[in-house]
This record gives C-alpha cells, sequence and structure tokens, in this order.
C-alpha cells in the first residue's frame, strides 16, 4: 500500500486530467461510491453529512445523494462561503437540491446560533456523522465557525467517519491544525496518508481503510513517493522457496557476536532466531567465559570465541551476513571488535543495541563501509546516533530515518509502532506487531531473522522488510491467546510461520 501526502494528491488529480483527460467530476464519483462500501448502510440508517465548499466537500454531497438513492435518512450541513463553492461541488450542491435532500448552510459571518443548535441535535439523533469539511490541502490553523463546528461534531457524535483524511489534520506532517474532528474511520483515497504515521494522529484518524478511485497505474506509478506500508504478499513474493534439491549451503552462512557475562541470553536469542529462520550454518562468536553455557544451549549452531584469532577471521571471510552487538556491553572492547568485524569482512552487517550505543560520539565509520551496513536502532539509540531528541525523531520518524540512511549510506531499521525500514531512498512501513512484544530480547530475535534472511539470499533491504513483518506477524498471532509475547516464544513459531507462507508460495 502506498504512502502520500498533499503534494501527491494535487499531482494525481492534476496528471489525471491533463495526461488522461479524466474530469474531475468523474474522479469525484469514484471517490463516492468507493467510500460507500465503508459507510455501513447495512447496520445504520440516519447520516449527516458536514461538507465544506471544496472539493472534498463535493465528496460529501456526492455521499448524501448516494445514501439517500438508497432509502437512508440524510440530512446535508455546507460549512464555508457557498459563492467559493468548487464547480464539482456545485455540480452534487445542484443535485441535492434537486433530490430535495435537507441541507443548510453554515456561513463563515452572521449569525449561526439557530443553524449550530439544529446541527447538535441532529448530530444527536444521528447514527453516523460523516465529515467532509476540510480535504488533503488544508495547511492553516482552524478558527471561527470551523472551529465550532468540529467541536460540536466531537460532543455530540455517536460515530463519525471522515473522508479522506479527518478535518484539521495536515496530511503531510500530521499536525493537528487547531483541532481536529475526532473519527471512528477514516476512509482515504488512494494511499495512506503520510501526516497519519505521525503517533499523535492517532486518537483522531480511528481505523483507517485505504480505498483506490480508478487513477490509472501508471499515473500512480510515475508520481510514487517509494514509501509504502508492507504487505503480506510482499512477504510471499521475496521469502526464498525451499526445494527437494537444496543444501544447507544454499541458505547461508551466519556469523553472530553477541553475547558478554551476564547477558548469554542475548547471544541465545540472536542466534537461535537465525537457526530456526533457515539459516544453513550458524555460529555465535562471543567471551570466552560464556562460550560453554552457550555452547550448551544452542545445539545446532557452533560457537567461537575472541581468542581462536584465525578462525574468527576466517568465519568473517566465508560468512554470507554477520550480525552484531546484542549484549555485549556499551565499551571500547565492544568498539574495537566492531571495526574489525568491518575491517575483515565484505558481507552486509547488521548491528544492533551495543554495537550501536559505542557509536554515540563517533558514528563516522558508517560512513566507511556504504553498502553494507544495516542499523536497527529504537528511538533512544537513534537519538544518541543523531544528536536529534527523541520527541524530534518520534514527531518525524519517517524523515530522520531516510535522511541518515541516505547521508551514510546505510539501511535503517527504526523500531518502534509502524517501524520505518529505509536505504534514504525507498522506505516502507511495517503495520504488524503490538504491544504484548515490549519485552527484552525482542530486538535480539529480530536481528537473527534479519541476518538469517540476507545470508539466505534475499536484498538486504527487502530483508530487512520481511524480518520485521514476520516478526510482528507472529506476535500478533500469538498475542490473540498469551497475554506477554516473549522472544523465545516468536523463535517457537518461526518455522510454523515460514512453512505457511513457503506452502502458499507453491499454491
Amino acid at each position: 500500500m502506498r504512502i502520500g501526502t498533499s503534494m501527491s494528491t494535487k499531482r494525481l488529480d492534476q496528471a489525471c486530467v491533463d495526461e488522461y483527460k479524466i474530469p474531475l467530476i468523474f474522479m469525484m464519483e469514484n471517490a463516492v461510491m468507493s467510500a460507500l462500501k465503508h459507510l455501513d448502510i447495512n447496520l445504520y440508517d440516519r447520516y449527516i453529512v458536514v461538507s465544506g465548499v471544496g472539493n472534498n466537500g463535493g465528496d460529501g454531497l456526492g455521499i448524501a445523494r448516494q445514501l439517500k438513492a438508497r432509502n437512508k435518512n440524510v440530512e446535508v450541513f455546507i460549512v464555508g462561503n457557498i459563492e467559493k463553492i468548487t464547480p464539482c461541488s456545485k455540480t452534487n450542491l445542484e443535485i441535492i437540491k434537486a433530490m430535495k435532500i435537507p441541507y443548510k448552510i453554515i456561513h463563515t459571518n452572521g449569525d449561526n446560533y439557530e443553524v449550530l443548535e439544529y446541527l447538535k441535535r441532529s448530530i444527536q439523533n444521528s447514527h453516523i456523522v460523516i465529515d467532509c469539511i476540510f480535504g488533503t490541502g488544508l495547511e492553516r490553523e482552524i478558527k471561527g465557525i470551523f472551529k465550532e463546528v468540529i467541536d460540536i461534531i466531537n460532543e455530540n457524535k455517536n460515530l463519525v467517519y471522515s473522508i479522506d483524511v479527518p478535518s484539521g489534520i495536515n496530511a503531510t506532517t500530521g499536525e493537528i491544525l487547531g483541532v481536529c474532528v475526532k473519527a471512528d474511520k477514516t476512509i482515504s483515497f488512494e494511499f495512506y496518508k503520510r501526516g497519519f504515521l505521525k503517533y499523535e494522529t492517532k486518537k483522531y484518524i480511528g481505523n483507517v481503510v485505504v480505498e483506490h478511485i480508478g487513477i490509472p497505474e501508471d499515473i500512480l506509478r510515475k508520481y510514487d513517493d517509494k514509501e509504502y506500508f508492507t504487505s503480506y504478499n510482499f512477504i510471499k513474493e521475496n521469502i526464498k522457496n525451499k526445494n527437494k534439491f537444496s543444501f544447507k549451503s544454499d541458505y547461508g552462512k551466519i556469523t553472530i557476536f553477541a553475547g558478554s557475562a551476564g547477558f548469554t541470553g542475548a547471544a541465545y536469542i540472536s542466534s537461535e532466531s537465525a537457526i530456526k529462520s533457515g539459516s544453513g550454518l550458524v555460529t555465535l562468536v562471543c567471551d570466552e567465559e560464556i562460550q560453554n553455557i552457550l555452547s550448551a544451549k544452542l545445539h545446532e549452531a557452533m560457537t567461537a570465541n575472541y581468542k581462536e584469532k584465525e578462525r574468527v577471521h576466517k568465519l568473517l571471510q566465508s560468512s554470507n551476513a554477520i550480525g552484531f552487538g546484542c549484549g555485549m556491553g556499551d565499551n571500547k572492547f565492544t568498539l574495537e571488535k566492531l571495526e574489525y568485524v568491518l575491517e575483515n569482512s565484505t558481507c552486509p552487517v547488521v548491528i544492533d543495541a551495543d554495537g550501536l550505543n559505542v557509536l554515540k560520539n563517533d558514528n563516522s565509520i558508517l560512513n566507511q563501509y556504504k553498502g553494507r551496513i544495516i542499523i536497527t536502532p529504537h528511538l533512544g539509540e537513534m537519538s544518541r546516533l543523531t544528536g536529534k531528541s527523541i520527541s524530534y525523531i518520534r514527531d518525524n520518524r519517517m524523515d530522520v530515518a531516510k535522511e541518515f540512511a541516505k547521508e551514510k549510506g546505510i539501511i535503517v531499521l527504526l523500531k518502534g509502532y509502524e517501524t520505518i525500514i529505509t536505504d534514504g531512498e525507498i522506505a516502507y512501513v511495517n503495520p504488524t506487531g503490538n504491544s504484548s512484544m515490549a519485552n527484552g530480547g525482542m530486538g535480539d530475535c529480530l536481528l537473527g531473522i534479519i541476518v538469517s534472511f540476507i545470508g539466505q539470499g534475499m536484498s538486504q533491504l527487502n530483508a530487512v522488510v520481511c524480518a520485521s513483518y514476520i516478526h510482528g506477524y507472529i506476535g500478533e498471532n500469538l498475542s490473540k491467546k498469551l497475554y506477554t509475547v516473549n522472544a523465545t516464544n516468536i523463535i517457537d513459531e518461526i518455522p510454523r510461520t515460514m512453512k505457511k507462507i513457503n506452502i502458499e508460495i507453491n499454491l
């Protein structure tokens, strides 16, 4: 699913008119019919449509017409200067009049007391309010009569369904422009709006559905912002298909540098998740003092320690992918090991946890190995790497991740709700996972899956995208039965999930 901005919408509309000669009124009607599918007309009978005078308002007037045609009880309220109504909206208004659908105008100037009181009562007696006041082009703060109307909606609603965006959200940045309709459902057209990624918007957008309105695919590709929500089909298209002629050498040699005294769990989890994700051969490199502990636990993996210099060097030379950092400690020895690993290997290296913490004062090493480094920071680690505050990163996750990835020539997986994955040019948002997974070891588990997928021959970006999706997908499914989902729960379930995907690939 594509992610887009207010500018994306503007470009697409203009391209449809200029390149395909599609009248805007046709696209408006497509939007109306697409929205109608999500208005729960089989459940509800009484609708209030609150429209502006722009094209988003025209969508609302068209929806009112279609609801009336289906014998629903519909009332329309138009907010704004009616003299500025757009041509397409005016066409739908004329139809509203001809169909004798009751409507009232809430003027920007003058006394609106009676009509506002009537709006309040109408909303209280309705099942659903359809919000079409402002669309994706809104950038100014909402004041005056518009603010009054939105306050009335929020204070008196039963359910509100917003068309394209809830009125009051900047579709690009997610900024709340003074006041905003609190939607229970948002029916968005062609793409998920970028502004919806901002955490603050979640209490306003409700359940988001994205509908297509007939824009030709080649125009969508031409003006694609290259930002996407990952889909299950994407995973099926990229997971390696096992076949009866395969050998372990076909599924990659993986080396993981992890663990220290008191942190053997991180080493175990990252290694075991790589094993369960299908790697052909996994070797854990760790401190000598914990090697015996981990050798006893990791039945299908080999272990080595840092004193075995010749063996470690050969592992670096022969690995298809390397994982580094889980539970290693934030100290100069970890930094020295990271420098050694990067200098003596040529394969992709996934850096997590303490591998990132040791770069907090100087991350210039990332610039030296462009094209083969993946980092997986959470907000705190990203703050230390970039020098930006956690609150700033939280509000600008996509931009911060893309800018840092592009600057360093690396792939960034910025953890959190709706994890961001980007190489600086293309970005994916992961839709899976939930708070049941919020506990220690999850990042170690994710690292193991990523390294495994890269080692099996998947492109670096696709490996990170698929690993993140599957990690969260398993967690979501397990959370239906478990209050808390731990990393070991995820690891146990990886082979079954991978088998399910593999079967679907071959159907």
